[in-house]
């Protein structure tokens, strides 16, 4: 029989062959995509590196825990305790990073200075309007933004069916405007996806610890086989 337990090992084994085909997965989507479609998402080269340094190292990392688990090499173990170990740390750093940052990042997502920068640039200005017209909102941070020069995009119409804002007569037509501004429509998906972020960064690092504590009782129960000559521990022991 072998040094660790037949059900802690296979639990063990498990995960990392699963976290291994993620990894896999991760590297072939990123295979799929030419450095120019990078570019023209507007993804930037660290962002992309970062990423395949993340896939790479979740592959070689679950492949090293799952050899080390078959083989029942402790100082593969070890090792593998270690990196979850940093990794658990990082990722709760980046969690409470983001988390401490969110509140202030998401009011200057929504400040008149953007609206300013958006106003300035023809291009970008032309994309708000193509957001008003999707999202059914006015202005970056409200129909104040345009002035007396109010696009087409912000009319509102009593079939929306989410209410609309008189203007003061002073404005040049539409007369009657979409209540909500662009800056805080866009920022509850961006606020959604930041959420995501966080919930999968904890997540990662609930799954390093996991990762760590299973690693470190396989190499006691390998321990004290080796002292006591015992084969094998059964998990009720633990």
């Amino acid at each position: 029989m072998g040094k660790i337990d037949g059900c802690l090992k296979a639990v063990f084994i498990s995960f990392n062959c699963l976290f291994t085909c993620l990894g896999g997965m991760l590297i072939y989507g990123l295979l799929q995509i030419n450095l120019s479609d990078y570019e023209t998402e507007g993804i930037d080269a660290p962002s992309v590196l970062w990423l395949w340094v993340f896939a790479i190292s979740t592959v070689l990392i679950s492949l090293l825990g799952s050899h080390a688990a078959r083989t029942e090499n402790k100082c593969g173990l070890k090792f593998f305790a270690v990196l979850m170990g940093i990794g658990m740390v990082l990722m709760v750093i980046c969690g409470v990073l983001v988390s401490v940052s969110k509140n202030q990042a998401m009011e200057n997502f929504r400040s008149p200075e953007v609206a300013k920068e958006i106003l300035k640039d023809d291009e970008k200005k032309t994309i708000l309007i193509t957001v008003q017209q999707q999202l059914q909102c006015c202005g970056w941070t409200g129909v104040e933004d345009w002035g007396s020069d109010i696009p087409d995009s912000c009319r509102c119409t009593p079939s929306y069916g989410s209410g609309c804002k008189s203007i003061s007569q002073g404005y040049r037509r539409p007369l009657s405007v979409h209540p909500k501004s662009c800056g805080e429509v866009v920022g509850v998906y961006v606020e959604y996806g930041i959420n995501i972020i966080l919930g999968i960064t904890f997540g990662f690092a609930f799954v390093a610890m996991m990762g760590l504590i299973i690693s470190i009782k396989m190499i006691n129960q390998i321990n004290r086989h080796d002292r006591a000559g015992i084969p094998a521990f059964a998990m009720r022991d633990y």
